[in-house]
């Protein structure tokens, strides 16, 4: 029976400090495939990253809700707004994007870091990305806190899909885009 206790005593070793796991190579596999994932999707979905953080020169740099004129963000009406950000998705300006994109407290640009912000743009875009761009109901819809959601009908290549994209008054009364509900645009990223 030396040898049960032997095996007994490896199996103990090499599982220890595992929970009970054999092959605790298990985690990093899924960190592997989930990081693989996020690489595929961002590349796919992003033809160009235009980077909120550097101004090339001759450029002006982007304004901030905080420092710069409240009328070099956002948008006079929350329809507006939504227009605007549509139209910097299809154009895959980022900055165009961040300036119309926020809260309650201002622009999203400033209250994320630049790397989260620009991933979380990028996903937008490959979501919102759209041939053809209509508002099915004339008025928004009118939701708790002074936000208006909008009913919004994309087609991109063919396909179409409804979703509702709710917008927020800012700093100063500028209207942003606070949210788009891309569960039903899932489809659109390809």
């Amino acid at each position: 029976m030396p040898g049960t206790i032997s095996n007994a005593r490896r199996n103990a070793e090499r599982n220890a400090g595992h929970g009970g796991m054999r092959g605790h190579a298990w985690p990093s596999r899924v960190r592997g495939t989930v990081a693989a994932m996020a690489v595929v999707v961002l590349s796919a979905c992003a033809k160009q990253v235009v980077s909120s953080g550097t101004t090339l020169p001759g450029a002006s740099p982007v304004p901030s809700v905080t420092t710069d004129d409240p009328s070099t963000f956002g948008s006079a009406t929350g329809k507006g707004a939504i227009e605007g950000f549509l139209k910097a998705v299809n154009a895959q300006d980022l900055q165009g994007m961040s300036a119309l994109w926020g809260n309650a407290k201002g622009l999203a640009r400033d209250q994320f870091k630049r790397e989260e912000l620009e991933k979380r743009l990028i996903v937008m875009q490959c979501l919102i990305q759209h041939d053809k761009a209509v508002f099915p109901e004339d008025r928004p819809r009118l939701v708790t806190g002074g936000r208006q959601e909008f009913l919004i009908e994309l087609t991109k290549q063919g396909a179409s899909a409804r979703t509702s994209i709710t917008t927020v008054q800012g700093p100063g009364g500028r209207w942003l885009v606070e949210d788009v509900d891309v569960a039903k645009l899932r489809d659109f990223c390809r």
